[in-house]
């Protein structure tokens, strides 16, 4: 009866891992997206203002 709620807890586990896992891989490229146009946009600025 104890290792019952353990085998829970672990398939539990594997579902959120499982779903967080997902979740990034569906995140990830708008992440890149927004990253690369945060260097895009803030690299000029940040050359400009860097160098006077």
């Amino acid at each position: 009866m104890v290792s019952e709620p353990k085998m829970v807890n672990t398939r539990t586990d594997a579902e959120l891992l499982a779903a967080v896992q997902n979740a990034l891989q569906t995140l990830l490229p708008q992440i890149r997206a927004e990253i690369r146009e945060e260097f895009r946009t803030g690299s000029g600025p940040l050359d400009s203002g860097g160098n006077p």
